[in-house]
């Protein structure tokens, strides 16, 4: 059954699997690179156009923030998954379903995040030990950003829905559009309106409501072949329960990941100042090294729920394999990359010695973490979307926490800062491993027997 004009989208489900992926995974590459500026906008603005009391403010709540916006990356995964699914089995009335559920999700967990949000500000910036000079605009800029939950929430989910149906471009292009006006308020609020942290708070608040109700507009008109409006927001029992249990394994692993790595600072700190920087360069290395990892892996998300409602598992495996392939190749490429150019990276940010002496050794251990990266993002991403949420969470959080010990054995108790390099290699590695066992032990197969029998259930409904 038709499920409304392909046009502009990717067709997941027929034709060459891995340019069918690229082609796909383009807009989520490209989006990835905009949020990183888009992420250090308020930074510079306040930095360079106020002063340093604003910068620290902005970023002393910034784990707070990162840890929202990966819950709701998370959660938004369960959208795409079952939406996608439901687009490969070519059945409009579950379609529909799908999307009138995740629309009164949306509502339902933007109403409770802002809420819990408001009353958690004061005691997590207290816990994070903000200083006090910061301490009043560090809140206000965090109540401001909870009060403005809802058009963020809107754009993660709507977002999650339009890559289920096969479009990733038009989520960029309301990500491109949110950055820009983000930029643009922020000038105006700090320059013309002298409004400081308070006024960047209100243009990502603001900017976020925007790109939020792009993704609503083109839902609704995009020919998507589903319906969106107030009178829609019918959740569905069965669906909603889909969607959650994808969607939650996937925000809590996102927020788990980002508990372990403020977990894993306190051994960084250990070593000093120079270190810490040290750590902050390899940090952000890695971070832009993750990109073309995310990018392919999330689209394979995509392309595995589409065909798991279509009963193509051979396409399926065919896909994984061929993804597997490439990113390794890539990671192949990455070592040499990094490790050739350990010791002219950390110049880019600084020139002190012993930073760059600290860095350079870092970026070479952590080079190797390239070679099995790709293999450990498509496992995971392959089996979230065949509705196989649980374990990926599970492998990731041993992975997670298992750097927690491991830099502080090698680290501060063997007393070699080198461990704390050697914790992340290890701790990547055991995560890799940990769901390539499952995977091909038998994981798989019972994901596919899974989704076959919730089918044939639906089926006699």
């Amino acid at each position: 059954m038709a499920l409304g004009s392909r046009r502009g989208r990717a067709d997941l489900l027929n034709g060459p699997i891995f340019k069918s992926l690229l082609l796909f995974s383009l807009p989520i590459l490209l989006g990835s690179i905009v949020s990183q500026l888009y992420n250090v906008a308020d930074s510079m603005i306040v930095g360079r156009f106020v002063d340093s009391d604003a910068l620290a403010a902005v970023s002393a709540s910034s784990p707070v923030m990162s840890i929202i916006n990966m819950f709701l990356i998370g959660l938004s995964s369960g959208s795409t998954v079952v939406i996608a699914q439901r687009v490969g089995l070519g059945d409009r009335d579950a379609l529909q379903k799908a999307v009138s559920t995740t629309a009164f999700l949306t509502l339902a967990c933007s109403v409770f995040i802002t809420a819990a949000g408001l009353l958690a500000a004061r005691p997590l910036l207290l816990l994070l030990g903000t200083p006090e000079k910061i301490f009043g605009s560090s809140l206000s800029y965090l109540v401001v950003i909870y009060a403005g939950t809802t058009g963020n929430m809107i754009y993660q989910m709507g977002s999650g829905a339009l890559r289920g149906m096969g479009d990733a471009s038009w989520p960029f292009y309301f990500l491109l559009l949110c950055s820009g006006l983000n930029v643009a308020l922020d000038l105006v609020a700090v320059l013309v309106l002298d409004l400081g942290v308070l006024g960047v708070a209100v243009a990502t608040a603001l900017s976020q409501l925007v790109s939020g109700i792009g993704v609503i507009l083109r839902i609704r008109r995009g020919n998507y072949g589903v319906r969106l409006s107030f009178a829609d927001l019918k959740p569905d029992p069965a669906e909603m329960k889909r969607i959650a249990g994808i969607g939650l394994p996937a925000a809590v692993q996102n927020v788990g990941n980002a508990i372990a790595a403020l977990a894993v600072q306190s051994s960084v700190n250990f070593f000093g100042p120079s270190f810490i920087a040290a750590n902050s360069i390899v940090t952000k290395v890695d971070d832009l090294l993750y990109i073309p990892i995310m990018a392919l892996s999330t689209a394979l998300c995509t392309f595995v729920g589409q065909n798991m409602g279509a009963f193509r598992m051979d396409r399926i495996k065919k896909g994984i394999n061929q993804s597997i392939g490439f990113l390794t190749a890539v990671g192949v490429g990455l070592t040499g990359v990094l490790i050739l150019c350990r010791n002219l990276l950390p110049r880019i940010f600084t020139d002190e010695k012993e930073v760059v002496a600290y860095a350079s050794e870092g970026l070479f251990i952590m080079s190797f973490v390239c070679l099995f990266h790709g293999t450990d993002r498509c496992l995971v991403n392959a089996m979230r979307g065949a509705g196989k949420s649980v374990v990926p969470m599970i492998t990731a959080q041993f992975g997670a926490f298992s750097r927690i010990p491991l830099a502080w054995l090698l680290g501060v108790r063997a007393g070699d800062w080198r461990g704390i390099f050697y914790a992340l290699l290890i701790a990547s590695f055991l995560r890799a491993a940990a769901i390539a066992v499952y995977y091909y032990g038998g994981g798989w197969k019972r994901a596919v027997r899974k989704f076959e029998r919730q089918h044939a259930a639906r089926q006699k409904c």
